[in-house]
C-alpha cells in the first residue's frame, strides 16, 4: 500500500485557495467600478431631470415620441436656445395655489394685496414720559376704516392707555413723516376690539372690509404688521388653516381664525387679508409654543360692535345677567355637589332683580341644562336685551323657578 504524504498535502491548499481568489476580487473590483460609474451616471440624470419623476421640460410640449403638438421634430438648435431644457422646472407659487377667484372680483397678487392695504395699515405705539423723554411703553398694530381716520386695533394694544392718562397712544402712518396721536373712541374687552380716531385732519387711505363668513381652509392669508414693535409693515403670507377655533382670552370665548401666515408680537390689531385684498380678519393672538399657529378675529363677526363703538362709544345693547358664576367639580373638595354656582350679584342687575342668590347652583336655563359656565354665556348671547328668560337653581335642596329679564350690559 503507497504510503501518503500528509505534509506535502497541507502546504498545497493555501496555493489552490490563493489562485482562486485572485480572479474573484478582481471581478468584485470591477464590478464595483461599473456600479459606481452607472450610479453617477444615473445621479447626473436624475439632477438634470432626464429621468425620475421631474421630466418635465420647460418651453417644450411633447407627445411620448418627442414630437411636439403638430407632428414637428423639434431641433438640437431649438433645444439648446431653451436655457431650461433638461432642467425640472422649479415654478411653484402659493399665491396661485391658494388664490380665491369671484366673477365678481379681482383676484390679486400678493405685491398688489401690499400695494393695496400696506398704505392704511399702521403701528400702534403706547407712549409715556419718563424723565422727560417720551418713552415707548408698548407697540401694536392697526389698519384705518375710513377717510377720516378712524382706526381699528385690539383692545389689548391700548387698555393701557386707556387705563392711565398719563399713557398716550402714537401711530406711525405710510406716508406720513411724523407720529400722529390718536384718541381712544372705545374699546371692548370682550372682543378684543378697539376703535381709535387719528386727531390730525386729512385724508387718509383706508381698507375695504371683506367677509369672513366666506373663508374656506386653504385660501391664501396675508398679514401686514409691525412685527415685533420694530419692524414696521411687515408682510407674512400663509393660508387660512381653519375657522372656528375657541380661544380662551381674559374668560371670554372667542371664536377665531387660525392661519400660517408668521404673527409675533406687534402685529396685534393688524390686517388679516384675502385674495381680493379685503380685511377679513384682525390678528389677535398666537400660540408661541409651536409653529405656524396664529390666530385673527373674524371681521363679520364684530363689524356690529364696531359700528356700535363708533356711534356710541361703548357696544350697546349687549346682554347682561349681573351674576358672576363659578364651576364646582367633584373634587373641589368633599361632599360637593358639582355644578355652576352664583358666586356673585351685581347690586340692581338683572339676576338681583330676579332673585338670584349667592351659592344658588343652577339645574337649566331657558329649558336647557347647565353644566359649565359656559352654558350660561351660550344661552345668555343667544338673546337680545329685555328677553325673559326662565331659571332654575337648587337652593338649599329645594328647586326654585325665576324669570330673569336681560339687560343692557352698559346701561344696567
Amino acid at each position: 500500500m503507497a504510503e501518503i504524504n500528509s505534509n506535502e498535502t497541507f502546504e498545497r491548499r493555501p496555493q489552490e485557495k490563493k489562485s482562486k481568489a485572485v480572479p474573484i476580487l478582481a471581478i468584485l473590483l470591477g464590478a464595483s467600478v461599473i456600479f459606481a460609474s452607472l450610479q453617477t451616471v444615473y445621479i447626473i440624470a436624475l439632477n438634470s431631470g432626464l429621468k425620475g419623476n421631474m421630466t418635465y421640460l420647460s418651453g417644450r410640449d411633447k407627445d411620448d415620441d418627442g414630437d411636439d403638438e403638430g407632428g414637428k421634430k423639434s431641433s438640437d438648435k431649438e433645444n439648446n436656445d431653451n436655457p431650461n431644457m433638461g432642467l425640472p422646472d422649479p415654478h411653484f407659487s402659493l399665491e396661485e395655489a391658494a388664490s380665491v377667484h369671484d366673477p365678481d372680483k379681482t383676484t390679486l397678487s400678493t405685491m398688489e394685496i401690499v400695494d393695496k392695504v400696506s398704505p392704511a395699515t399702521v403701528s400702534v405705539f403706547i407712549t409715556s414720559k419718563i424723565n422727560g423723554y417720551e418713552q415707548k411703553i408698548s407697540s401694536g398694530s392697526g389698519f384705518i376704516i375710513s377717510d377720516n381716520g378712524y382706526m381699528i386695533t385690539n383692545d389689548h394694544v391700548v387698555s393701557a392707555a386707556v387705563d392711565n392718562p398719563d399713557y398716550s397712544i402714537q401711530v406711525v402712518v405710510p406716508g406720513i413723516d411724523h407720529n400722529i396721536t390718536a384718541k381712544v373712541i372705545g374699546s371692548d374687552e370682550q372682543t378684543d376690539i378697539a376703535v381709535l380716531q387719528l386727531e390730525e385732519e386729512r385724508q387718509y387711505n383706508y381698507v375695504t372690509l371683506g367677509d369672513s363668513t366666506t373663508l374656506r381652509p386653504g385660501e391664501l392669508a396675508v398679514v401686514i404688521g409691525n412685527a415685533l414693535g420694530t419692524f414696521e409693515g411687515t408682510v407674512t403670507v400663509g393660508v387660512i388653516s381653519a375657522l372656528d377655533r375657541n380661544v380662551n382670552n381674559k374668560g371670554y370665548t372667542m371664536t377665531l381664525i387660525q392661519t400660517d401666515a408668521s404673527i409675533n408680537s406687534g402685529n396685534s390689531g393688524g390686517p388679516l387679508i384675502n385674495s381680493f385684498g379685503e380685511v377679513v380678519g384682525v390678528t389677535n393672538a398666537k400660540i408661541a409654543s409651536a409653529e405656524g399657529m396664529g390666530f385673527a378675529i373674524p371681521i363679520s363677526e364684530v363689524k356690529d360692535e364696531i359700528e356700535s363703538i363708533i356711534r356710541n362709544g361703548y357696544v350697546a345693547d349687549r346682554p347682561y345677567l349681573g351674576i358672576t358664576v363659578a364651576t364646582i367639580t367633584e373634587e373641589s373638595y368633599y361632599g360637593a355637589t358639582p355644578g355652576v354656582y352664583v358666586a356673585e350679584i351685581a347690586e340692581g342687575g338683572p339676576g338681583d332683580k330676579a332673585g338670584l342668590q349667592v351659592g344658588d347652583r343652577f339645574i337649566t336655563m331657558d329649558g336647557e341644562k347647565v353644566e359649565e359656565s359656559s352654558d350660561i354665556l351660550r344661552i345668555r348671547d343667544g338673546h337680545k336685551v329685555g328677553d325673559s328668560v326662565v331659571v332654575k337653581v337648587d337652593r338649599d335642596g329645594k328647586t326654585k323657578e325665576l324669570d330673569l329679564i336681560i339687560g343692557d350690559g352698559v346701561n344696567s
